[in-house]
């Protein structure tokens, strides 16, 4: 490894960060994933260059993290809103983690996590209440968090700043033009469906007055969205006006494939492609930028995110006796990770982790599965098929209740296990519970369905099934299709933004006519049909899809090494123009 030579530092800005097991991160979705995942990545790709990168990752503070535990700065970040000032404190915790360079040397890397906190606008924060409901109360609030972490930024030194997602959008408006003359900043977007759009009636300029921006000057230029305000728009004509990069979340630099490219389409494009996927006219569809016509036309690009070692069958923590022993001492004795006591006993007895050549290993964990979803083994070889994630408009998982009775009667031996949860104030995921239920109940023996989601037993449905299904009505990256894969479990999937990279093994169908469930399920069915009779008539067959799964290159080399050479080629423009 070459000595260092050249110095860099990052402010990542996220609302999210990963790191649950701490006590001192959060996480609902994959921004918290890639927040945590991607700083060491870049410590490690940056090294092999000869750069020192020193990665400061900034998020609120939430009332559920123990600040005694932190260490507060000397110092507070002023911040206005309605015109009233006030301070956020700020604490800091330092994570120290082990790193392996491309030289094979192992070193312990700080990560320094800088978390702000104001007691009225964040003590009803919880482990799974992150985000307000309410879109003005939301912007407000991400408007004073966007504040006190410009104000942080403007004191730091840092040589670029990479914003993740919208909710922390507005930092560049509050550093002001001086700063960004000299600063690089580049805005990552996870999920577009969700932008920020807040009804004003009219009042826009008000409300940015209100949040301690020039309404009359910022309004219509950045904010302006049908007469609301939106605040990814603005983060957007911000940045890229300031010679940042937009990127998202899958595909490649160019963006031709995967979200990158989805976001980019217009609605006459996705009509034609909906039309001839359907051989009629589709009846509706969803468009991913969600009418924000400037995916359209601002470089957009794509940097497929990765994935850790730590999520391969052989390294897995959560099938490693010691973690889940572990875990299960902090949860206590009367909260078991597993309901089956015999599946409880042989998960925390010994490690059950396997490799492609060890899929003896994958084996008993079917069995292990079966006894915990059924309460015991089947004869002969069932196969298993999982369903992992939230009861949510964007998973579409109810259309997994339209075709379990077609499959149960194209092959009897087919099992159904469903670990889904609906947010408590969610309508449609909580119906979508009760028909689980109710099907799980009619179908006993062949449906199980669990709503109570723990980590451990998660990873033991992935691990446990031949395949999982995500029907999702927009993926932009996906993260439970690369979990399955590197467990030897072949995702049936839709065909849809980052969900494209497991084609190599998956099966993947195609639909866009979001109002023809009907026509979604028969081409769904075909799929499952055609892997049921792979691994029912050609095993070997089936076992190569296995192989080539947890084969695949998830690493985040190439994609943290895009991310650097965006911040190098920055730094050197604004240098150059300075």
């Amino acid at each position: 490894m070459n000595n260092a030579r050249e110095k860099i530092r990052v402010a990542v800005a996220a609302w999210e960060i990963g790191r649950n097991r701490s006590g001192f991160g959060a996480k609902v979705g994959g921004l918290g994933v890639v927040v945590e995942e991607l700083p060491p990545e870049l410590v490690k790709v940056a090294a092999c260059d000869g750069i020192k990168l020193e990665v400061e990752t900034l998020s609120p503070c939430f009332a559920q993290y123990d600040r005694s535990e932190m260490s507060r700065l000397p110092f507070d970040i002023p911040v206005t809103l309605d015109g009233a000032t006030f301070s956020f404190a700020i604490y800091e915790r330092m994570f120290r983690e082990p790193v392996t360079f491309a030289d094979g040397d192992t070193r312990l890397v700080d990560f320094r996590m800088v978390y702000f906190w104001d007691d009225w606008l964040l003590n009803w924060t919880t482990d799974r209440a992150l985000y307000p409901s309410d879109p003005r109360i939301a912007a407000r609030l991400y408007a004073a968090v966007s504040q006190a972490m410009a104000g942080y930024i403007r004191r730091g030194g840092f040589n670029v700043v990479h914003l993740h997602d919208y909710h922390v959008g507005l930092i560049p408006f509050y550093l002001g033009d001086d700063v960004l003359d000299k600063l690089p900043v580049h805005f990552t977007v996870h999920n577009a469906s969700y932008q920020g759009t807040v009804p004003i009636g009219g009042r826009g300029y008000e409300f940015l007055d209100s949040i301690n921006l020039p309404g009359s000057l910022l309004f219509h230029k950045y904010f302006d969205f049908f007469g609301d305000l939106n605040l990814m728009k603005a983060t957007m004509l911000k940045v890229h006006e300031n010679g940042g990069r937009i990127t998202t979340v899958s595909g490649n630099l160019e963006g031709t494939w995967g979200y990158a490219a989805e976001l980019r389409e217009n609605m006459g494009d996705l009509m034609r492609r909906a039309s001839a996927l359907k051989g009629g006219p589709p009846g509706e569809v969803f468009l991913p930028n969600r009418h924000l016509d400037l995916f359209e036309r601002l470089p957009i690009l794509g940097i497929t995110n990765g994935m850790s070692e730590k999520n391969k069958a052989e390294s897995l923590p959560e099938l490693k006796a010691e973690v889940l022993r572990a875990i299960q001492e902090r949860q206590g004795p009367h909260k078991p990770l597993f309901s089956n006591p015999d599946v409880q006993a042989t998960m925390l007895a010994r490690d059950h982790n396997f490799t492609i050549q060890r899929l003896d290993t994958k084996m008993e964990l079917r069995k292990l599965l079966m006894r915990e979803a059924f309460g015991y083994e089947f004869p002969g070889f069932p196969i298993l098929f999982s369903v992992v994630g939230r009861l949510v408009e964007q998973k579409n998982l109810e259309l997994v209740a339209d075709i379990i009775d077609p499959v149960l009667t194209y092959n009897n031996q087919a099992k159904f296990i469903i670990l889904a949860s609906a947010e408590p104030d969610d309508e449609k995921g909580k119906s979508a519970e009760k028909l689980f239920e109710k099907i799980s109940r009619r179908l006993p023996g062949r449906v199980a369905f669990d709503n109570t989601f723990n980590q451990p037993l998660s990873k033991l449905v992935l691990a446990g099934s031949d395949f999982t299904l995500i029907p999702s009505r927009f993926e932009p990256c996906g993260l439970v299709d690369y979990e399955a894969a590197l467990l030897g479990t072949i995702p049936i999937a839709h065909a849809i933004g980052g969900l494209v990279k497991t084609n190599e093994f998956a099966y993947l169908y195609e639909w866009l006519d979001v109002s023809d469930g009907a026509g979604e399920a028969r081409v769904f069915l075909q799929k499952i049909k055609e892997a049921i009779d792979i691994i029912r008539y050609d095993y070997p067959r089936h076992v190569e899809r296995v192989r080539k799964a947890m084969l695949i290159d998830v690493s985040w080399t190439r994609s943290a090494y895009q991310y650097l050479q965006l911040f190098r080629d920055s730094i050197q423009t604004k240098q150059e123009r300075g």
